[in-house]
C-alpha cells in the first residue's frame, strides 16, 4: 500500500504530456507552413533574369574546403566526450549520426545514429556525450544570436538573449554530482539519477571546440553568400557585418523549430530570407543559392559518406553471420 502511494505521489509531480497530434501540429506543421508562406512571399514576382546568378568560384571553393574542418572539429569534440577507442571509430559514429539526422526530429536521428554505432556497453556514456555536445553547440547559436542583435542595434533583445545565455552557461558548468543530486531531489524536475556527470574539464574543451566549429560554419555561410553575389557593390565592412549577423540570426531562428527534418531544408531558407538584407531581387536568389549549397556541402555530402560506411558495415556483419552459420 505504501509503495503504491509513493509511486503515485512521484508520478503526480510530472508535467502533463502534450498529445501527439498537437505536438506534430506545433512542431512540424506550423513551422513548415510558415516556411512555405515566407518562401512564396519572398520569391513571388522575382524576374527571370535575377535567377541567372554568376558563381564566384574562389569563395565557393573556400567554403567547400572548410567542410572537412567543420566535421573534424565535431569529431574531436565527440572524442573528447568519449575518451576511448580510435579516432576512426569516432569518425564512424559522427558520420552515422549525420546520415540519421536527415530523417530524425529534435536531433533524435543524429543521437540514434551515433549511439547505434557505439558498442553496447558504452551507449549510456554516448547518450550523455551527445547531450553535452548538443548543449554546447546550442549555446554557441544562442550567444551568437544575442551578439548579432547587439551588432544590429537591438540592445534590449541582445541583453535579454545574452542574459539567458549566461544562465545556460552556468547550468552547463554546473553539471557536477552535487548539481545532479539537487535536481534529483527537486519535485519539478523528476528523477535525474540516471544522468551521470561528465568531468568539467571535458565539458570546457567540448565548448571550446563548439565555438571553433561555429566560427567555421559562420565563415562558410559568409563565403557562400559572397560566392553568389549577395550585397554586391556594398562596402566590404558593412556587407560583412550584415552577412555575419544575418547568418547568426538564421541559425537562431532555426534552433527554435521543435521538429526539424531533412537538415532544416526550407525552414533555413525562409529564416535566411527574413534575417539577411536583400535590397535587390538578385540578393534574394543569392541567399537561396547560398543556403542550399551550404546544406548540400555540410550535410548531404557527409551524410552520403556515412550511409556508404553503414552499408559496408552491414554487409560485413551479414557476411560474418553467414560464415559463422
Amino acid at each position: 500500500m505504501g509503495k503504491t502511494l509513493s509511486n503515485t505521489n512521484h508520478r503526480s509531480y510530472h508535467w502533463p504530456m502534450i498529445p501527439r497530434p498537437l505536438r506534430v501540429v506545433l512542431g512540424l506543421v506550423i513551422p513548415a507552413c510558415a516556411a512555405l508562406w515566407i518562401l512564396s512571399t519572398k520569391l513571388q514576382g522575382i524576374p527571370e533574369a535575377a535567377w541567372q546568378v554568376q558563381l564566384n568560384a574562389e569563395p565557393w571553393l573556400l567554403m567547400v574546403l572548410l567542410m572537412p574542418l567543420n566535421w573534424t572539429l565535431e569529431v574531436i569534440k565527440w572524442a573528447e566526450l568519449m575518451p576511448y577507442g580510435r579516432m576512426a571509430s569516432r569518425w564512424r559514429e559522427v558520420l552515422y549520426g549525420v546520415s540519421w539526422s536527415l530523417i530524425g526530429p529534435l536531433k533524435l536521428g543524429a543521437a540514434v545514429g551515433r549511439v547505434s554505432a557505439v558498442r553496447p556497453k558504452y551507449r549510456g556514456q554516448a547518450l550523455r556525450a551527445f547531450a553535452t555536445a548538443s548543449v554546447s553547440q546550442w549555446w554557441c547559436t544562442v550567444t551568437a544570436t544575442g551578439i548579432a542583435f547587439l551588432a544590429l542595434g537591438h540592445v534590449q533583445f541582445a541583453l535579454l538573449i545574452l542574459g539567458f545565455s549566461a544562465i545556460a552557461l552556468s547550468l552547463y558548468f554546473g553539471w557536477t554530482p552535487t548539481f545532479w543530486n539537487l535536481l534529483s531531489r527537486s519535485k519539478l524536475t523528476g528523477d535525474w539519477r540516471m544522468a551521470r556527470h561528465i568531468p568539467s574539464i571535458r565539458r570546457s574543451r567540448a565548448l571550446t571546440f563548439s565555438i571553433a566549429r561555429f566560427v567555421v560554419m559562420l565563415t562558410q555561410f559568409v563565403l557562400a553568400l559572397n560566392a553568389f553575389g549577395h550585397l554586391k557593390g556594398f562596402d566590404s565592412l558593412e556587407r560583412l557585418i550584415s552577412q555575419a549577423s544575418g547568418a547568426s540570426l538564421t541559425w537562431g531562428l532555426t534552433a527554435m523549430v521543435p521538429i526539424p527534418v531533412l537538415g532544416d531544408i526550407g525552414i533555413r531558407e525562409a529564416a535566411a530570407l527574413m534575417t539577411l538584407p536583400a535590397p535587390k531581387a538578385e540578393d534574394i536568389t543569392a541567399i537561396v543559392c547560398a543556403t542550399l549549397s551550404l546544406w548540400f556541402i555540410n550535410l548531404i555530402v557527409p551524410a552520403l559518406i556515412g550511409l556508404i560506411w553503414q552499408t559496408n558495415d552491414f554487409r560485413a556483419t551479414e557476411q560474418k553471420a553467414k560464415l559463422q552459420a
